[in-house]
């Protein structure tokens, strides 16, 4: 009994809002028909001018202010290659005659652009090196199954167990003395890339300018030639790609 007058608030509540809603209907569909000048974009933040991605910074990401702010000034002093003419003989180096004409303009600096640069404002290759990673991968392990098996990759079962043998099945166990991850390492892939002159074209801003070991030269350069890979098997297939692997990246990179 003592919660009827709370009933019956409510109840006298819920018919004042019902009564109410037709006019705050009205009132939104009135009110909200003009965009807030906060949501407006300023003519000024277009891009005016017709320049290629990869050469400019897009007129809608700059900040009015700048934020980055180095402790060391000497550290904002790194200079990118902008030169096409170079960027091509690097692609012509790497994956042979006729390699700088395999990829899209944009395309071919996107492969060798690190996030690191211009804060990624201009794209960079992470998603394209992850897919050249898994082709590398692929291929790393079909050139060690492809190869005789090894003695010393057999293993015994510890239950004395017989498992199914066959003659092609029996290479998949040099696996267990080969890793593909180690026949297409961080070192060998930077080798690579600095024999083909990539380490000149690549662009990204190290760390510390003085010292690009501590910096992740290798990683950049590693991620930049499988990025490539990516560039081509999405470009081109799964065929070309296995074929610009197999006889541009597997063949020369250093075995030691």
């Amino acid at each position: 009994m003592a919660l009827q007058p709370c009933r019956t608030a409510l109840l006298r509540s819920r018919q004042a809002a019902r009564a109410l809603l037709p006019c705050a209907r009205s009132y939104t569909t009135t009110t909200a028909t003009e965009t807030p000048e906060s949501f407006k974009i300023s003519p000024s933040r277009e891009p005016t001018t017709s320049a290629p991605r990869w050469s400019r910074t897009p007129e809608g990401m700059k900040a009015d202010l700048q934020m980055d702010f180095a402790k060391n000034p000497r550290n904002k002093v790194w200079v990118v290659n902008n030169d096409p003419a170079r960027l091509d003989q690097m692609y012509e180096r790497l994956l042979g005659q006729g390699g700088s004409k395999m990829l899209p303009e944009e395309l071919k600096w996107l492969a060798v652009t690190h996030k690191s640069f211009d804060q990624g404002r201009r794209g960079f290759n992470d998603r394209l090196a992850l897919v050249g990673r898994m082709a590398l991968d692929v291929e790393a392990v079909k050139g060690i199954v492809s190869k005789p098996a090894d003695p010393k990759a057999q293993q015994t079962d510890e239950f004395n167990r017989q498992p199914f043998e066959h003659p092609k099945l029996t290479p998949v166990d040099n696996l267990n003395l080969h890793d593909a991850r180690e026949s297409v390492g961080k070192e060998r892939l930077a080798a690579l890339a600095r024999s083909v002159g990539l380490d000149s074209t690549v662009r990204w801003k190290p760390r510390v300018v003085d010292n690009l070991e501590s910096s992740g030269v290798e990683v950049v350069l590693t991620g930049a030639i499988m990025a490539i890979v990516g560039a081509v098997t999405l470009q081109h297939g799964g065929a070309v790609a296995t074929q610009i692997i197999r006889e541009r990246i597997l063949a020369r990179i250093p075995k030691n």
